[in-house]
């Protein structure tokens, strides 16, 4: 049994390790709305600090602080056990984040897969600005609460 739980800790840290920045922020607003669901303080205020964490302020500090200040609502919510209310608020966001990647599939419908230091049309960062691809440890504890 050992084995196959190692061989699912590999498969996830292999999902994550090749993921695109923006792939990397929905699997973690999944993690945190698993989280949610299952009523998981450590699961969800874990993806919500991943989230936190991946916020890029040097690319437009008032995005990012607007989203830093949701993800500590989402997370006192958590810990408060309103966990439907969290839920509602990080679904809306994951959708957003859904809605980028779609119009930069759109936009880009022969480019690769984005990777850290690709652009979308326009200049703009492939992490669009507020959320950057989570780095390091990020990426293991990422791979611990998927």
């Amino acid at each position: 049994m050992a084995s196959l739980h190692t061989a699912a800790q590999t498969y996830r840290l292999n999902q994550v390790a090749s993921a695109s920045p923006l792939d990397l922020v929905l699997m973690a607003y999944d993690a945190a709305l698993i989280g949610c669901a299952q009523r998981d303080l450590a699961r969800t205020t874990e993806a919500i600090t991943v989230l936190r964490n991946a916020l890029d302020f040097s690319y437009d500090a008032s995005i990012a602080m607007g989203l830093f200040r949701l993800y500590q609502y989402c997370a006192e919510l958590a810990r408060k056990g309103d966990y439907d209310q969290a839920a509602y608020l990080l679904r809306e966001l994951r959708d957003t984040w859904a809605k980028v990647k779609e119009s930069m599939a759109a936009a880009t419908p022969a480019a690769p897969t984005v990777g850290p230091a690709a652009k979308i049309p326009g200049g703009a960062p492939a992490t669009t600005g507020a959320n950057r691809a989570p780095a390091g440890a990020a990426i293991s504890t990422l791979a611990a609460v998927v």
